[in-house]
C-alpha cells in the first residue's frame, strides 16, 4: 500500500500513454493558433513596409531634387558650415596684442599671421555660399552643364560688398557699420596698440562715448548675419506657370505690403504672434506696427528701425539740404547725390532683395541697423542687390539702390535678363528712376576719371622726375610696412649666410674664380656670385625663407584693423 501511494504522488513519474496524446494535441493546437496569428501579423508588416518604402524613396527623390537646385541641406553640408563658421569666429575673435603676437614669434611669423587673418576675411567676402548639396548626377549632366555656364557668367560681375562695411563682416557682434566706422577714426588716432575690436570692447576704448554715435547705438544696431537654414525662410521661387514669384517655404505668392514683418520665422502676417529675430535674442519688444494701431501715427522717436518707421539718420545730407538757392550747386558731388537716392532705401516698408552667383533669390523687410543687404549670405558677394515691390505675386518695380554692395548698373541689366530667362512675369515691371541716375553717374566718373588721367601723363610728360617721385612714394606710404619689411630683411641675411647652400656656394665661386689665376682678371662674376647676390627684396615686396634659407618674395604686409598697420 505504500509502494502505491509513492506512485501516485511521484512528480517523476511517466504519465499514462492517454495523458500523454492529450498534451501533444492541445500543443498541435496551441501551435497552430500562434503560426496563424503570425501569418496574419506577417501579411499586415508586409503591408505597411511596402508602403513605407515608397514614401522612404519619394522623400529622398524629392530632397535629392531640393538639394541639387540649393533648397535643401544634407547633414554633411550642415557639419562643414558650422566647422568653417568655427574657424572663421576663431581666426577673427578678438584678442590682446601679447596674445596675439608672442615674444617667441619671428617677424615672419606675425607676417604670416596677419595674412591668414586677411586671407580668412577675404575669403569670407568673396565667397560664393554655393551649397555642397549640388552635385552632379548623370540623368542630370546636361542641366547642370548649363547651370555652371550661366553661373560662371554671373561670376564675371559679381559684386563684393563696400570696403567700408568689412568691419561690420568682421566684427562678430556684427554692430552696424556705419557706427564701427565712426569709432575706428577714433582708435586711429589713439597710442593703443591693440586690435581695434579688442581695444573697442575690452581695452581703453570700451569707455568711449561719442556724441554723435552714442555707444548704446553702437551696441544696438547689430545687423542680422543669416545662416543656411534660416536664409531658406526668405528664399523666393518663379512659379513657372504664370511667371510669379512665391516663398519657396509654402509656395504662396508675395505681397510687399505693410501687412507683413519679419520673424524668425521670415516673413509672416502682422498678425502672426511668431517673435522677432530682435525679441528672441535680447528680450526687446518690436515696435507697434501700423497693422497693430490701424494707424501711420505710431512714435518714431525708437532708436532701430524695423522697418515700419522711415529713418531721418542714415545718409543725411545735411550741408545740401541746408544751403539755399544757387549755393546748393556748391555741395552738388557724386557722393552728395547717392546719398540722396539711398535714402529711399530708409524710408518705411522698405523691401529688399539679393541674388546669389547661382541666382538663388532672397527677398526681406529693411530693417536700418538690423536687416541689411548683406544680411542675406553674411556679406559674401552677390550678383545683384537693390529694392523691389510685388503685388500678389507679379513684380511690380525694382531699384538697384543697396549701401552696402553699391552694385553697378551693368550688374542690374544682367539680373533681368535673368528673370526672364527664369519665365517671370515682367508685363507690370516698372524700373526705378534711379536707374538712370546710377548710369549717369557712372558715366560722369568715367569721364572725370578718363580726364584726370590725361592731364596727369601730360604732366607727367613735362616732369619725368616729379612721376618718379610719385611712382616711389605709392610703392609704400606704410612706414610700418617698410620697417617691418628692413627688419624681416636683415633676418633672411642672417639666415641665408649661416645655410649650408649658401656656404657651399661661395666656397665652389672661389675655387672657380682661383682656377687660372682669373679670380681679380675675370671678366666678371661668376654665375653662382650672381646668383647668390640676388637681391633679397624690391620695393612693395617681402621677402620669405625657404627651405635652405634662402629669401623668396611675399606680397607687403596686409593693412589690418591691428595696431602696428595704423
Amino acid at each position: 500500500m505504500e509502494d502505491d501511494s509513492a506512485k501516485k504522488h511521484d512528480p517523476l513519474a511517466l504519465p499514462s500513454p492517454d495523458v500523454l496524446r492529450e498534451i501533444e494535441r492541445e500543443q498541435a493546437e496551441r501551435r497552430k493558433e500562434i503560426l496563424e496569428r503570425r501569418r496574419k501579423q506577417d501579411s499586415q508588416l508586409d503591408d505597411e513596409a511596402k508602403a513605407a518604402r515608397v514614401i522612404q524613396r519619394s522623400y529622398r527623390g524629392h530632397r535629392e531634387r531640393r538639394a541639387l537646385k540649393g533648397y535643401g541641406l544634407d547633414p554633411s553640408t550642415r557639419w562643414l558650415e558650422a566647422l568653417k563658421e568655427a574657424e572663421y569666429n576663431l581666426t577673427t575673435r578678438p584678442k590682446p596684442r601679447d596674445e596675439q603676437f608672442t615674444e617667441s614669434q619671428t617677424t615672419t611669423q606675425r607676417v604670416r599671421s596677419r595674412w591668414a587673418h586677411v586671407g580668412a576675411v577675404a575669403r569670407r567676402a568673396g565667397d560664393d555660399d554655393t551649397s555642397e548639396s549640388e552635385v552632379d548626377t548623370e540623368s542630370q549632366a546636361e542641366a547642370q552643364k548649363v547651370k555652371r555656364q550661366q553661373k560662371a557668367e554671373r561670376e564675371k560681375y559679381a559684386k563684393t560688398m563696400g570696403l567700408e562695411y568689412f568691419l561690420e563682416m568682421v566684427d562678430q557682434k556684427h554692430r552696424y557699420g556705419s557706427n564701427l566706422r565712426r569709432y575706428h577714426q577714433e582708435w586711429k588716432k589713439s597710442t593703443t596698440k591693440e586690435n581695434f575690436f579688442y581695444w573697442l570692447d575690452y581695452a581703453e576704448g570700451k569707455e568711449l562715448d561719442l556724441e554723435d554715435r552714442p555707444r548704446e547705438r553702437l551696441d544696438k544696431e547689430q545687423v542680422r548675419y543669416l545662416s543656411r537654414d534660416e536664409r531658406k525662410k526668405y528664399m523666393v521661387i518663379i512659379d513657372k506657370q504664370g511667371g510669379r514669384f512665391c516663398w519657396d517655404k509654402n509656395g504662396k505668392p508675395i505681397t510687399t505690403s505693410p501687412d507683413f514683418k519679419d520673424s524668425i520665422e521670415g516673413i509672416v502676417h502682422a498678425s502672426d504672434d511668431t517673435p522677432t529675430w530682435r525679441e528672441v535674442t535680447t528680450g526687446e519688444k518690436p515696435e507697434p506696427s501700423q497693422y497693430a494701431s490701424g494707424s501711420d501715427t505710431s512714435s518714431t522717436n525708437t532708436s532701430i528701425s524695423t522697418g515700419s518707421h522711415e529713418d531721418s539718420s542714415k545718409y543725411a545730407n545735411e550741408e545740401f539740404h541746408d544751403a539755399k538757392g544757387l549755393n546748393k550747386l556748391n555741395h552738388i558731388s557724386v557722393d552728395a547725390l547717392m546719398n540722396h537716392l539711398l535714402r529711399k532705401t530708409t524710408k518705411k516698408n522698405t523691401w529688399i532683395f539679393v541674388a546669389d552667383t547661382s541666382f538663388r533669390l532672397y527677398v526681406g523687410i529693411k530693417q536700418s541697423g538690423a536687416f541689411q543687404h548683406s544680411s542675406f549670405l553674411k556679406g559674401a558677394r552677390v550678383s545683384a542687390a537693390g529694392l523691389i515691390k510685388i503685388k500678389r505675386g507679379q513684380i511690380r518695380k525694382l531699384s538697384p539702390l543697396s549701401g552696402h554692395y553699391a552694385p553697378p548698373v551693368k550688374n542690374f541689366r544682367e539680373f533681368l535678363k535673368c528673370l526672364k530667362e527664369a519665365g517671370a512675369d515682367l508685363s507690370h515691371l516698372n524700373v526705378s528712376r534711379s536707374y538712370a541716375v546710377i548710369l549717369g553717374l557712372e558715366g560722369y566718373i568715367k569721364v572725370k576719371k578718363r580726364t584726370k588721367s590725361v592731364r596727369q601723363h601730360a604732366k607727367d610728360m613735362v616732369n619725368p622726375e616729379e612721376k618718379r617721385k610719385r611712382e616711389e612714394e605709392e610703392r609704400d606710404k606704410s612706414q610700418s610696412a617698410a620697417r617691418e619689411r628692413e627688419i624681416l630683411a636683415r633676418e633672411q641675411e642672417a639666415a641665408r649666410s649661416r645655410s649650408y647652400s649658401y656656404r657651399f656656394k661661395k666656397r665652389v665661386s672661389g675655387r672657380l674664380g682661383s682656377i687660372g689665376g682669373k679670380a681679380e682678371q675675370g671678366p666678371g662674376p661668376s654665375l653662382l656670385e650672381q646668383k647668390s647676390s640676388t637681391t633679397l627684396y624690391e620695393p612693395g615686396t617681402q621677402t620669405v625663407e625657404g627651405a635652405d634659407g634662402g629669401g623668396g618674395v611675399m606680397p607687403p604686409t596686409p593693412p589690418s584693423i591691428d595696431a602696428p598697420s595704423k
